[in-house]
């Protein structure tokens, strides 16, 4: 490799380790919402997933490795089974 494809490859995985970052920190920021309340669970689940898929973190990473990262950061998360019906 060249050190011109060294230096694209490293834009290229510098861009997609920051939707790693940023796609973990929304995942926790939204699970301390569904915890106060403020947002349900099920409808911060769906979102992120869609945000995963829209940024191609799914095709990237695989299904597996996106939801232990949901799970991860929902664990403690409160759910209300009612709400969830609803939805």
């Amino acid at each position: 490799m060249s050190p011109a494809d060294n230096e694209l490859l490293a834009a290229w995985r510098a861009v997609a380790n920051a939707k790693l970052v940023e796609f973990r920190q929304q995942c926790w920021r939204l699970a301390f919402l569904v915890k106060q309340g403020l947002v349900g669970k099920v409808a911060a689940i769906d979102r992120l997933w869609e945000i995963a898929t829209a940024h191609a973190l799914v095709r990237a990473l695989g299904e597996d490795r996106v939801e232990a990262i949901l799970a991860e950061a929902f664990a403690g998360a409160e759910f209300d089974p009612i709400c969830a019906e609803v939805a």
